[in-house]
């Protein structure tokens, strides 16, 4: 891979803590892009029939609350769990109103605060590359997750794939030479593309059921700003979201 200025460390998640107080402050760079998924995310519910009322959601890498906050709003239980307290703390400021549905937890994804068999949907958007490898990696969190799926319950996330077109877009053009993505966010040893995931959920009990790529599909007015609008692509060669399920 051509790097460009290498970061002396890399997968770095202190920024989310560090810069908590702008969760909510899309003029910060960080979290824009991250903010701007969510109709790409709401889009990929609708039209996989993915319906969430009334059930038990746990949200792995909550963060402030982006993705907590659509599936609270569309009648789920959901525990949001994250490992910064920062992040926590401004998603549960900004989500006020939703408390009676959507609870915090400060935790591991690696170590999650839930019982067997307990959650009907299971997300993670944007946490699989970061989990540390040292610990076993996206494996494990996804085995941490199939512990606490229902049979039969649904697994939804979004990752990067392990592709050379990835490790371009994202590190050598994101983060060496352009800067639109923080330095040091990625370690591209942990990307994922769809075989190394399919393989990943057949060894915990899943079974991967749809992938497909999601990123940039235009521009747009945003509270008088312009940013990038987000949807489902053609390719799932950079990012991507799918779901899986528990075997019954």
């Amino acid at each position: 891979m051509l790097r460009f200025r290498p970061p002396e460390k890399t997968n770095v998640i202190d920024i989310y803590e560090e810069h908590a107080a702008s969760w909510w402050n899309f003029d910060n760079p960080i979290f824009a892009p991250l903010h701007a998924m969510l109709p790409a995310r709401a889009a990929y519910l609708d039209r996989q029939g993915i319906d969430v009322a009334g059930k038990v959601v746990v949200d792995v890498g909550a963060g402030g609350g982006y993705v907590a906050g659509l599936l609270a709003e569309r009648g789920a239980r959901v525990v949001a769990i994250d490992v910064s307290r920062g992040a926590l703390a401004a998603g549960r400021k900004h989500h006020e109103a939703l408390s009676d549905r959507l609870a915090w937890s400060e935790a591991s994804a690696l170590q999650l605060p839930i019982a067997d068999n307990s959650a009907d949907v299971v997300v993670a958007t944007d946490v699989l590359v970061h989990l540390p490898l040292e610990r076993g990696g996206a494996r494990a969190g996804i085995a941490e997750v199939a512990r606490v799926l229902k049979p039969g319950g649904t697994f939804w996330f979004s990752t990067v794939s392990d592709s050379w077109l990835a490790r371009f877009v994202l590190i050598t053009l994101g983060e060496d030479l352009l800067g639109f993505v923080h330095k040091g966010t990625h370690e591209p040893t942990t990307f994922i593309n769809t075989a190394q995931m399919r393989a990943i959920c057949t060894e915990v009990g899943l079974t991967l059921k749809v992938g497909e790529g999601v990123g940039p599909v235009g521009l747009g007015r945003d509270d008088g700003r312009w940013a990038l609008r987000m949807g489902r692509l053609p390719s799932s060669a950079v990012m991507w979201q799918g779901h899986a399920t528990k075997t019954a």
